[in-house]
């Protein structure tokens, strides 16, 4: 495994864990709500890492299903325009048993989804539409996208930027 990604995502564990730490925290191991959705990435070594730490710990029948749902998914989202992809649910294809089977390499767009409110994500993933939301969950799921997206900006300032991929897109392309 690539040695410098890791220690720049255990970096920005670190700095996550002082943004938050006075914030109340709902998730909890085997909560996946949020594993259901696009994912930017912005460093393809974080990419080799996750299919490295993927083939280290997966069997090669896992891995298989893991490359055959990857390249699935790419080539649906592929097809659709931006919008189209945003409004569907895409279960993570390292999502095992309900936990990340990456944990320790996921991605930094992952790492930085932090929820006060199990009941408000399910509610997100359940929901067809934005507005479908409660008024409470609606301020809940804003105030979760913007905590992620300055999370994110603020860790990809430290880091090297490689592009901008969607997940699936660049895994395939690793592949």
């Amino acid at each position: 495994m690539n040695r410098q990604v890791g220690l720049e995502l255990e970096d920005a564990d670190e700095l996550i864990a002082t943004r938050i730490a006075d914030q109340k925290i709902a998730c909890v191991r085997g909560c996946s709500w949020c594993c259901h959705q696009l994912i930017v990435m912005t460093n393809r070594d974080d990419g080799i890492a996750m299919l490295e730490t993927a083939r280290d710990r997966l069997s090669a029948a896992e891995f298989r299903d893991v490359e055959l749902k990857l390249r699935e998914q790419a080539n649906r989202i592929g097809k659709l325009s931006h919008e189209e992809a945003e409004s569907r649910r895409w279960t993570c294809p390292f999502l095992r048993n309900g936990e990340c089977s990456i944990y320790d390499v996921r991605p930094i767009a992952c790492r930085a989804v932090i929820s006060s409110d199990a009941s408000c994500c399910k509610a997100m993933m359940q929901a067809e539409t934005f507005e479908d939301l409660s008024t409470e969950h609606k301020t809940l799921a804003i105030e979760i996208g913007e905590r992620a997206m300055e999370l994110q900006f603020e860790i990809n300032d430290r880091r090297t930027i490689t592009g901008a991929f969607e997940m699936r897109a660049l895994l395939t392309s690793l592949l």
